[in-house]
């Protein structure tokens, strides 16, 4: 008797353990949203990965603009890597700007990149409160989930483990137009 109880403690352990680690990502986007509504700054650095974020935004950036080429296009054409040169002069304080906790907060609101966020007036008491944007959040590996809007436009966010049960925004994904 005693080992049969000792054995669905075991598995409720073991089961409790599995929901826990498997709803973690759920948890922590539902806390980074809770920080955006709370205009919470503080709060939502704590759940971003900001020197990784800003290297996913200007990566993505760059090859929307068809500026990533490597080596080989800076040997193909002697004007590559200046391209490349100024590309970055003018990206890095735009991702800067766009990769801080308000803007952050507004690509969250949003869904999208925003170097400035737009100013909050308050509804008129006639008026709903603008609606939320859906999020769905699947799984690509053991350390990386992947956030995307419901309606498949947007961004999509990426999150990393960092740790057993926490989660940053490490990086963007831009969808194709």
């Amino acid at each position: 008797m005693k080992r049969q109880s000792l054995a669905i403690g075991a598995g409720i352990a073991v089961a409790a353990f599995a929901v826990a680690t498997w709803a973690s990502p759920h948890w922590q986007l539902y806390r980074m949203f809770s920080a955006v509504e709370a205009r919470d700054a503080a709060a939502l650095s704590r759940y971003v990965d900001y020197p990784a974020l800003r290297e996913s935004v200007k990566r993505q950036v760059m090859q929307r603009l068809g500026a990533d080429g490597g080596p080989e296009a800076a040997g193909a054409n002697p004007f590559a890597s200046f391209g490349r040169a100024m590309a970055l002069a003018v990206i890095d304080p735009v991702v800067d700007a766009a990769v801080s906790p308000a803007g952050v907060a507004a690509m969250l609101e949003a869904g999208d990149i925003r170097v400035q966020p737009e100013p909050q007036a308050a509804p008129p008491s006639g008026d709903a409160p603008r609606e939320k944007l859906n999020y769905g959040l699947s799984y690509r590996n053991w350390n990386q989930v992947l956030v995307e809007r419901a309606d498949g436009g947007g961004l999509a966010f990426v999150l990393e483990r960092h740790g057993l049960w926490r989660w940053k925004l490490a990086g963007v994904e831009l969808r194709e137009e």
